[in-house]
């Protein structure tokens, strides 16, 4: 079987070598001449964990990988701590894979060498994929001024994927009405009040702050999202102890969020839609990569289940992920507006917050972190 792959990112390479693993050979297609992840820093939780080891990724990933002992969640007005959700250990006991933090270009520096050290996998780099056809018994499209034919066609050409637009006819990304302000700090320059070994979370008035680890503990990645434009954040949302971290760091990165309808097909014939060009979501539930990961194994799996009829695999694909993933948008969602509460509504948070042992906080995550690739 012929695969074609249309990106060249987290969903686009782990897909190239899930389908390796299952015995296909993959063809993988990047637009830009580099391998070079635009972004910062990545939650990878133990559901994406479990899929990367079962693929033999993670000695690529040792070395950049870091395990917070926590997230600690904290009012951004009053800087209160109002509850832990406990990771390291605690995590590689109830999921039996860890919750990792690594830097994004890490992350596919890390794939792409796994992808090259697969013969299985051919990767060139400069060469867009466009002007995509069903045909009969393949689909054909153009990469970069070639024209090429495939048994199918995976596009993970991220939020605002060509394929998406042009062959599915679907709409380009709608605007979440949030801009994340990202940045990274060396260690050295973390306030000393800044703990470094956990993810932590701020919570305020129509922004929060979030911080974690990168690099193996050498950097610090700092995010602000809120409701408002510019070259640097707000600072209404935070008070004195979580402003302490937004006034160290001398050089933002604002980016308008977006997103797409995930509800959505994600398959026409022998195309497929895959992570954020099936269901790229708002950055709240820590999900987007991870759940890019495991529609990397669902999709080979799906194939290697029907080889004969691969246009019937992808929709056993879409059958597999669609309603989980729906299930994650919602909760994305969710937390992006209980993050970003006011006065009355964000007193009510604060205190069920505040009443939920650790026990109980990292026990609503089960039905997410504990999904395993069976």
């Amino acid at each position: 079987m012929r695969v074609a792959i249309a990106g060249g990112g987290i969903a686009g390479l782990t897909s190239a070598i899930a389908l390796a693993a299952r015995g296909f050979a993959a063809t993988l297609y990047e637009r830009a001449p580099a391998l070079e992840e635009v972004g910062a820093g990545i939650q990878l939780s133990p559901n994406a964990m479990a899929v990367l080891a079962r693929l033999g990724v993670l000695p690529h990933l040792a070395r950049a990988t870091i395990e917070p002992d926590a997230i600690e969640i904290r009012d951004a007005t009053r800087g209160a701590r109002l509850g832990i959700v406990p990771l390291g250990p605690a995590a590689r006991q109830r999921y039996g894979a860890p919750y990792c933090l690594i830097h994004r270009s890490d992350l596919q520096a890390g794939l792409a060498t796994a992808a090259r050290e697969s013969e299985a996998i051919n990767l060139h780099l400069g060469l867009t994929v466009g002007t995509v056809r069903a045909e009969d018994d393949c689909v054909s499209f153009d990469a970069g001024g070639t024209a090429q034919r495939a048994d199918l066609l995976i596009a993970a050409d991220g939020v605002r994927s060509a394929i998406r637009r042009d062959f599915f006819a679907y709409p380009g990304p709608q605007p979440v009405g949030r801009t994340a302000w990202r940045a990274t700090l060396a260690a050295a320059d973390v306030p000393p009040a800044i703990r470094r070994d956990i993810t932590g979370l701020w919570l305020g008035p129509g922004g929060h702050l979030v911080h974690y680890p990168v690099r193996a503990g050498a950097s610090l990645n700092v995010v602000v999202i809120a409701n408002a434009t510019g070259d640097t954040p707000p600072l209404k949302p935070f008070g004195r102890e979580a402003r302490v971290l937004i006034d160290a760091v001398s050089s933002w990165i604002p980016w308008p969020l977006f997103g797409v309808d995930a509800s959505k097909s994600w398959t026409r014939g022998r195309v497929a839609l895959i992570g954020d060009a099936a269901h790229a979501m708002p950055p709240t539930a820590a999900q987007g990569g991870a759940q890019a990961i495991e529609d990397s194994w669902a999709l080979a799996a799906a194939l290697a289940s029907q080889p004969d009829d691969p246009a019937a695999a992808l929709r056993a694909y879409q059958r597999a992920r669609r309603g989980r993933v729906l299930r994650v948008v919602r909760e994305a969602e969710r937390n992006l507006a209980v993050y970003n509460m006011h006065g009355v509504a964000a007193a009510a948070r604060n205190i069920v917050l505040g009443a939920m042992s650790p026990e109980r906080l990292i026990g609503r995550l089960d039905w997410l972190y504990g999904w395993k690739p069976e």
